[in-house]
């Protein structure tokens, strides 16, 4: 058993021993927290702005858990997938230029839960500062990423190895169930955990391993996509955020005074309307402009062509119709190799 274990770590190629506590970590697009996708949230009148939030803000998460230096190889990803050892998802519950509610799950590839709960952060107007800056919710993120760190230092190296080989084999049983029947046990309400390993040199675990590179390369290419459509929305982004937080104390300032009926010459003064006038004209000129860059946002997703031992796979729609179109080609060239039927029709 020792030396099984042995060969399979070095065969899966497991990091070395002095990196054995990095466990690779994927983030998933965000829930943009719509009821129908083309319903505005409660505090905006663009669902598209959501949609783009939801892309932006997983980035954010995604980067405040770089700069920790506690993880291995993290990653925004268009969906669930047992590549990873570690999966966090969000859901977008209130986003504005002063709070920001997210409600974050954490569970890695044995099913056990490391984080569940919401996460609210409130900017004041020193939390927008010039261009380029650190994001005004960049708080959240970092307590999101404190969490997750505690967490890991809690679990022993034997634990940590223990999950990559269970991620490893649940990869495996993704790409053929019948393969790799009865190496794991639990699953459902269960948490997994590993009952027996491959028997040594086996040649379907390197089958397994080509397919989770290509995968990796694929994943790979649309965080990158993710990343610079992250920062092509920045600075606008910001700014909008900006201006409606500036809206929305003058709103609430305006309110409080005619509830006092609080009245006098300089609040009343044409200059005083003017100024209040450029704010909002301001504001809706950056909302106007966000909104057609939110919208270039959502669309950029132009065909990808992959290809993979000799074929050529095209692949449209979104990212998360295409990466589930991937998988299915990944499985249908291990089974190819395997040399069994693929009942389901080929990409073309």
């Amino acid at each position: 058993m020792k030396r099984s274990l042995v060969f399979l770590l070095c065969l899966l190629a497991l990091p070395l021993a002095a990196q054995e506590s990095y466990l690779e970590v994927g983030v998933v697009v965000f829930d943009p927290g719509l009821a129908a996708p083309d319903t505005p949230a409660p505090e905006t009148e663009f669902p598209q702005i959501r949609r783009a939030e939801a892309i932006y803000q997983a980035v954010e998460l995604r980067r405040a858990l770089e700069a920790t230096g506690r993880w291995g190889a993290v990653r925004v990803m268009p969906g669930d997938s047992p590549l990873v050892d570690l999966t966090l998802r969000g859901k977008i519950l209130a986003a504005t230029g002063e709070r920001l509610l997210l409600q974050v799950e954490a569970s890695d590839c044995s099913g056990k839960q490391w984080l569940q709960g919401n996460y609210e952060a409130l900017a004041t107007e020193s939390a927008y500062p010039a261009q380029g800056a650190i994001d005004p919710f960049d708080q959240l993120y970092r307590r999101i990423a404190a969490d997750l760190e505690r967490q890991l230092g809690a679990l022993a190296s034997g634990a940590l190895q223990q999950l990559r080989l269970i991620c490893r084999m649940r990869y495996a049983e993704s790409l053929s169930p019948e393969a790799f029947a009865g190496y794991l046990g639990g699953g459902g309400d269960l948490p997994f955990t590993l009952q027996r390993l491959p028997a040594e040199g086996d040649p379907m675990l390197q089958r397994v391993e080509r397919i989770r590179q290509q995968e990796y390369l694929f994943i790979d290419n649309v965080d990158e996509q993710y990343g610079r459509l992250h920062d092509e929305l920045q600075v606008t982004y910001n700014l909008w955020r900006q201006n409606w937080r500036e809206q929305a104390v003058y709103e609430r300032d305006y309110a409080q005074r005619a509830a006092g009926r609080e009245s006098s010459d300089r609040s009343g003064s044409y200059a005083a309307m003017l100024s209040d006038y450029s704010t909002y004209r301001a504001f809706r000129i950056r909302e106007q402009d966000l909104d057609e860059l939110a919208s270039g946002f959502n669309n950029e997703v132009g065909p990808t062509v992959v290809e993979s031992r000799g074929r050529v796979f095209r692949l449209s729609g979104s990212l998360e119709s295409r990466y589930a179109d991937w998988r299915r080609v990944l499985r249908e060239i291990f089974a190819l190799e395997m040399g069994e039927i693929v009942e389901q029709p080929p990409i073309p």
